[in-house]
Formats: structure tokens, C-alpha cells, sequence
């Protein structure tokens, strides 16, 4: 025997069982706790969790070695993440790296991470990951014990399914849940679905296996699965109902092949049909999203996912084979936006194997493989007596996690980490066939101290906002940064970007901050426009960035400002218009030159036109079709919607000569711009002419249906005694109309003027009596009458 083993694994097994009993609780206690925090995607929440573990390795370290292979992988990837603080020039140089440095003059550390501190704080997330990984798989349990960890692992997830619904009818949520939908831990619906999903499976296992026993308990587990799949419904999320689908199928697939029979064959059809009949009809929205009714439109395959993924491969080519370093994918992924340019910015790829092979590079894939079949060989035998049912069903949810990071990050947040990683470690086959290491408790003691120490130092940084380096250093210079500069002191201001440029030089808000703090401190307008250009270029595609550097500009450098308004405008796209109307909004009072430039760089554009149109005053308005005109006569290059908004707004706008000589040259801008012609003939008092064009062009409100065949006496008679009755109202005018009574109708619609809460439509009547009567102004003034009421009506 080698020095440093000892005893066989039988004897290792009795030895490590009476002190592992609380293990058996600390463990899904402890991917209970990660999950419920948020789903501990923020530092302070990886701290609480980073530091119960570390406990656990102190207390209670790994004493069984996996194996020279899995320790050999499991060195080498920890090194291939240290491959990061190597220097740079042993490598290819990306251009992106060039461009940052000489065009952009952004200084770099000498390392192949261009943000190394960055990289050293997610080294220690990668070393927690991988010892939690080693320590499930190597932790000796008896069959028993195994059950008891599940089990509490199953209870656990459901109470917090339990409570996500309880807060979802309330409407509440911890202020540390950030889901937009209001459900689940996770900010990232699928990371919900994901955990829902491989859970409902345990849960699966659970029922199968107290069912088996005898025991009554199954009843609860079977109350236990439906809440977490109306979860899953509520989640949204189409990668969970998939996770749930495919997992019971495979569960299935062994129950018909162990229960090779026609009875079990019809079981597990009735409970796959069940199961399918239950999502369709309580699925809802959640199932919508898989356009399952004929004709839809909107496929997966035109999700902006693939967009990611083939700006994120171009990304890795780009790169050298090792990658970018850890924490850099965001910054450095910024720069490569181009078939999902105009989304949004991306924290990740969309897939967990794209972003380990952007920040680690392809070996760390390879290695993650290996590892990944090796761990899969562990769980089997799965023969009778060895847990075998809730094994099953956990190294089910195992692999669809592992298939899910394909087209997710579930593996690179933290508590759906501990999920799909416990379930390999419970779905190992024990007693585990190991040998004792007297080396492996000092090594993973020593590693949880010093997760220890970094879980501390990261809260107490977060809770005091310490200028710790790493991320929680850059967002608590970000924060100081703002306030500084909001309070007016621009000097301490420009000191923490200063700072925090340090730890993230690819930090475009950081430089964003900066350039405002010089601009007040009125440092060299060069430094100030190299500032705003390196955070153009690091985020080039949120229009909010070069929007709000225009308003810095206005009122001082109005050539620097519409530059920039210019570029939101590009970022922003067939929603430019949107933008426009709050440029001119914030120029009008501010910059009377960067209006004028807003109103030359909307001539040629007709939405933005319309939009110019919309907020000028008259004397611009003017000045603006006369412009239009003379760029586009014939107004080619304006939509059916765009030209009726323009000649709607023309209409309403004096002097209206200009819109009467345009439409003898075109007649057949009639049809839009008469409502403007009518009011020049009427400003010219010929009130017929007017007339002929609102009954030739105008179009009729929505009248009730009038009673057919009704004689005038009875309707008058019936109006007696119904005297609010609108619709009879109209029906007596209408055959009041037809006999050719006509003061008759016109007495019938002024009834119901003066009503309160009558419908506008008796205005439009009246209009259309006195127009019978040829008194054109009177009818003209109804008319305007019944479009003042309309327009209130619509607006109440």
C-alpha cells in the first residue's frame, strides 16, 4: 500500500459513516440556501454560500481520492484558468487587443486577461466549483443516507416551489429576487425552469421509490410534483417544459423496459398522455411560446440566441486557444456584436460550453468532457438494491443540465450549479469504490480557508463598499464615481473611475463617468472626447450611451452633441423616431443650433420628419415643408402612414396656400390633405366648398343599427316615451331624413345635443341637416362640433 492510502473502501465506509450524518443535511441545506438567495447570482450572495462550504471543507473535508485521472483533470483545468495572468505576448495578438491599445490608447496589463483583477476574483468561483464537484462525488454515504439527501434535497426545492407561487398571487417578492415576471429566485427565467425541471425528476424518483416501499409517503411527493410543474408553467420558460417532458420520457422508457409487459406499457402511455393533456391545458402563455397552432410564425431557430451564438463564435476565433480570461467575456464579447447588433448588451453567449470556450478556450472543453463521461461511467451499475430508482432519475436531471448549457448558463450561475452538479454526486454508484488519501483533507482544508477568507472579505466589501479588487472593487467605484459627480466633486469623481479603470480597464461606464467628471472639472477637451469615444467603442450598441453624451454636449458644443445623437440615432434603428422626439425635446430649450441640425438631419428621413413636425412651431413647421419639398417633391420616400400623418399635421397649420398649390399639382393628395383645403375654403368663407369636401372625403362615424320598416308616428311615439333612447333616436331620424322632413331630423339630432353623455355622432347629423338645407356655415360649424367631441370621447 502507498503511503498515502490506507484501509480498503469497506473499511473507510464504517469509519467516515457516524461523522458524515450532519453532511447529509449540510449538503442540500446548502444548494437549498444558494437557490433561495437569489439563486446567488451576486457577490454577496456567492459569498453566504462560498462560506458555508468552506465550513463544510473544514469541518468535514473530502478523505477519499477520485482517482489519479479525475485528479489529474481536475488540475488541469484549474491551471488553463490560471493560463489567464500569463503574459499576453506569448500568445497571438487579437486585433481587438491592438485596437484597444493604439487606436484607442487604452492601457492593458501585460497579461493574456486584459482584465486580470477580474479574472483573479472568478478564479475563486471556478476552485469552489470544482472542489464542490469532487466533494459530492467522493463524499461516502450509505444507501440510506443517499436517500435521506435526496430526499431532503426534493422537500427543500418544493417548498421553495411552494413559496414562489404563495409570492406570485400576492405579488411580492424578496428584495433579492429579480425576476421580471415576478416568479422564481432567478433573475434568468430558464435558470428557474432548469432547477424546476431537473428537480420535478428527483421529485419522480422520490414517488417511485417510497411507492415501491409501501410506504404512504408517495402522496406527498405526488402533491410535491404538481406544485413544481405549475411552477414550471409560471417560470415561462420553454427549456423547462422541454427538461420535464424529456426527463419523464426517459423515465419511462426504463419503467416500460424493466416492466416489459402490456400493462406496463399502457401505464406509462396513460401517464405520458396525462402529462401532455395537463400541459396543454394549464400550460397557457408557457406553451404558446412553442407556436404549436398551425400557421404560427416565430420559430426557435429565429430566437436572437443563434445571433449570439455566431457573433460569440467569431468571438473565439478572433481570441487565442486559451481564451480570454475568466470574467472578461462581456467586455471583450462587446466588440464582435455584429449579427445581434441592436439587442442589447449580452453578459454571456447564451450557451455555458461557448462561454468556457471564449474564456478558457477549446482544451478546457475537452477536459470538461472527459471529466463529464467519467463521472457518468461512476453511476453505473444500476442494479436493484443500490438505490437505484432515485440514482436514475438524478443522473437524468445530470445530463439534460449538461444538454441545457448548450443553449444556457445554468452551469455559470451558482445555485443551478450546486443543483445539477449534487444530482451527479447522488447519482453515483456506493459504496464508492475509492481509496482513502491522507493528502486529500490538508489539501481541501487549506482550500476552505481560503474560501473562507474570500467569502468574508467579499461581504464585508459589498456591505461597506471596500475598495476590494475584483468586481464588488468596480461597483463600488462605479457607485462613488456617481455620487461624486452628481454631488459636484469632480476630483474624487475622477479618482474612482481612476480606480476602477485599474481593476477593469474594458469598463465603457467607468470611462462614460470619467469624461463627465473631466467635462466638469473642465480638464482638456481632448481627454474629455477620448473618454466618451473608448466608451462609444466598448458598448457600440445601446443607444443610451452616445443619447445622454449629446446632452452633455448642448448648449456648449453643439457639433460634438448632433455627432453623437447621430450615432443613437444608427444604434437605435426603425425606433429612431422615438429617440428624435427627445432630442428635440432636450434641444429646444437648451440648443437652439443642435435643433437646427436635428431638423436638417430629419429632412431626408420622413420619420423623423413626421416626428420634427409633431413638436415644431409654426414659423419651423413652415420652414420645414418648404424644405421636404425641395428634397422630395413628389414625397416618394414617405410610407402610406408617414404621408397621412404629415398631411394630417399640414392641415392643422396656417398659412394653408402652400397646401393648396401642392395639391392642384397633385390631385391625388386630395384624398390626405382636404381636411386642409376645407379650412382655406372656409378661411375664404366659400363654406359649400368646404361642405362637398367633408361629405366626399370624410369619413362617417360609427352609427346603431336603424330600425327597417318602422313608421314615423310610431317612432315618434315610442320616443315620447323613451326620450334617452339613442338608438331610437337615430331610427326616427333617419326615416325622418328619408320622407324629406328635413327640419323634422334636424329637431330630432339638437334633442339630443343637448343631452348630456349623448354620443358625438348626433353633431355629425345635424351637420348633415343643415348641410341639406344648403346652410353651409351652419353645417361647417357642426361638423367642427362633432370633431371636438370625438376627439374627447377617445381620449376619456
Amino acid at each position: 500500500m502507498q503511503p498515502s492510502e490506507s484501509n480498503s473502501p469497506q473499511r473507510t465506509a464504517a469509519k467516515e459513516s457516524a461523522s458524515a450524518a450532519w453532511v447529509v443535511i449540510a449538503l442540500p441545506a446548502i444548494v437549498v440556501l444558494a437557490v433561495f438567495l437569489g439563486g446567488a447570482t451576486q457577490r454577496w450572495s456567492e459569498a453566504i454560500v462560498l462560506g458555508a462550504f468552506a465550513l463544510l471543507l473544514l469541518f468535514h473535508p473530502p478523505h477519499l481520492s477520485l482517482g489519479r485521472g479525475l485528479n489529474l483533470l481536475a488540475l488541469l483545468f484549474i491551471a488553463l484558468a490560471a493560463v489567464g495572468f500569463l503574459p499576453a505576448h506569448w500568445f497571438s495578438t487579437p486585433h481587438w487587443r491592438i485596437a484597444l491599445t493604439k487606436d484607442l490608447g487604452i492601457e492593458l496589463p501585460n497579461t493574456v486577461s486584459p482584465q486580470p483583477w477580474l479574472t483573479f476574483d472568478n478564479s475563486f468561483l471556478l476552485l469552489a466549483g470544482v472542489c464542490w464537484i469532487y466533494y459530492v462525488a467522493s463524499l461516502e454515504m450509505h444507501l440510506r443516507e443517499v436517500r435521506m439527501a435526496t430526499r431532503l434535497f426534493a422537500g427543500g426545492i418544493i417548498a421553495l416551489a411552494g413559496l414562489c407561487l404563495f409570492l406570485y398571487f400576492r405579488h411580492e417578492a424578496p428584495p433579492f429576487w429579480h425576476n421580471a415576471r415576478g416568479f422564481g429566485p432567478f433573475p434568468n427565467r430558464n435558470q428557474t425552469g432548469d432547477l424546476f425541471g431537473i428537480s420535478t425528476l428527483v421529485v419522480l424518483g422520490c414517488l417511485q421509490d417510497d411507492f415501491r416501499r409501501g410506504r404512504k409517503r408517495w402522496l406527498l411527493w405526488l402533491i410535491g410534483l404538481g406544485i413544481l410543474i405549475a411552477s414550471l408553467i409560471l417560470a415561462f420558460s420553454r427549456a423547462g417544459i422541454l427538461i420535464l417532458v424529456i426527463g419523464f420520457a426517459a423515465w419511462l422508457v426504463r419503467f416500460v423496459f424493466r416492466k416489459a409487459s402490456g400493462a406496463g406499457v399502457a401505464t406509462a402511455a396513460s401517464v405520458l398522455l396525462l402529462l401532455f393533456i395537463s400541459l396543454l391545458l394549464f400550460g397557457g402563455e408557457t406553451i404558446e411560446r412553442f407556436h404549436l397552432r398551425l400557421g404560427s410564425e416565430g420559430p426557435v431557430t429565429s430566437d436572437f440566441r443563434w445571433l449570439i451564438f455566431s457573433d460569440a463564435l467569431d468571438m473565439i476565433r478572433a481570441s487565442p486557444w486559451c481564451g480570454v480570461g475568466l470574467g472578461n467575456f462581456e467586455s471583450v464579447f462587446a466588440l464582435f456584436r455584429n449579427a445581434a447588433r441592436g439587442i442589447g448588451r449580452s453578459l454571456h453567449p447564451e450557451s455555458d460550453w461557448l462561454w468556457v470556450w471564449a474564456e478558457m478556450g477549446w482544451p478546457a472543453l475537452l477536459l470538461l468532457l472527459i471529466a463529464g463521461a467519467l463521472f457518468v461511467r461512476r453511476a453505473f451499475p444500476l442494479r436493484e438494491g443500490t438505490n437505484q430508482r432515485l440514482r436514475y432519475t438524478a443522473l437524468v436531471g445530470g445530463l439534460l443540465f449538461i444538454l441545457h448549457g448548450f443553449v444556457d448558463v445554468s452551469a455559470h450561475r451558482l445555485a443551478s450549479f450546486l443543483v445539477g452538479t449534487f444530482l451527479f454526486g447522488i447519482a453515483q454508484f456506493r459504496p464508492l469504490p475509492l481509496r482513502s488519501s491522507r493528502f486529500a483533507p490538508i489539501l481541501f482544508r487549506m482550500v476552505g480557508v481560503i474560501l473562507l477568507l474570500v467569502s468574508l472579505a467579499w461581504f464585508f466589501a459589498w456591505r461597506d463598499a471596500l475598495a476590494l479588487p475584483g468586481l464588488i472593487g468596480v461597483e463600488n467605484a462605479r457607485a462613488t464615481a456617481t455620487i461624486a459627480s452628481r454631488g459636484y466633486r469632480f476630483p474624487e469623481a475622477i479618482a474612482a473611475t481612476d480606480r476602477g479603470l485599474q481593476l477593469a480597464p474594458l469598463d465603457w461606464q467607468l470611462y462614460f463617468l470619467r469624461a463627465g467628471a473631466r467635462l466638469g472639472k473642465r480638464e482638456p477637451l481632448a481627454d474629455v472626447v477620448a473618454d466618451f469615444r473608448r466608451a462609444r467603442f466598448l458598448e457600440p450598441s445601446a443607444y443610451q450611451l452616445p443619447f445622454e453624451e449629446g446632452k452633455v454636449w448642448l448648449g456648449w458644443q453643439p457639433a460634438l452633441a448632433i455627432t453623437a445623437w447621430r450615432e443613437a440615432l444608427q444604434r437605435q434603428g426603425a425606433k429612431e423616431a422615438g429617440i428624435y422626439a427627445l432630442m428635440l425635446a432636450e434641444s429646444e430649450q437648451r440648443d437652439g443650433k443642435t435643433h437646427e441640425a436635428l431638423r436638417d438631419l430629419a429632412v431626408d428621413r420622413p420619420d423623423l420628419t413626421v416626428k420634427y413636425l409633431e413638436a415644431a412651431t409654426p414659423a419651423e413647421f413652415e420652414t420645414m415643408i418648404k424644405l421636404v419639398l425641395a428634397s422630395d417633391p413628389s414625397l416618394g420616400r414617405f410610407s402610406v402612414p408617414e404621408k397621412q400623418r404629415l398631411f394630417e399635421l399640414w392641415s392643422t397649420h396656417d398659412p394653408l396656400d402652400e397646401l393648396l398649390r401642392q395639391v392642384q399639382l397633385h390631385p391625388d393628395w386630395l384624398e390626405l390633405g382636404w381636411p386642409g383645403v376645407a379650412r382655406y375654403h372656409v378661411g375664404q368663407n366659400d363654406f359649400a366648398e368646404a361642405w362637398k369636401l367633408v361629405r366626399r372625403y370624410a369619413q362617417p362615424p360609427a352609427m346603431p343599427q336603424a330600425a327597417e320598416g318602422a313608421s314615423l308616428a310610431g317612432l315618434a311615439q315610442q320616443l315620447y316615451a323613451r326620450p334617452n333612447d339613442f338608438a331610437l333616436g337615430y331610427s326616427l331620424y333617419r326615416a325622418e331624413m328619408k320622407a324629406g322632413k328635413v327640419d323634422d331630423a334636424l329637431n330630432t339630432a339638437r334633442h339630443f345635443d343637448a343631452q348630456p353623455g349623448a354620443p358625438p355622432y348626433f353633431y355629425y347629423l345635424e351637420a348633415e341637416a343643415w348641410g341639406a338645407k344648403e346652410n353651409w356655415p351652419r353645417a361647417w360649424e357642426l361638423w367642427q362640433r362633432y370633431q371636438t367631441a370625438s376627439r374627447q370621447q377617445n381620449k376619456s
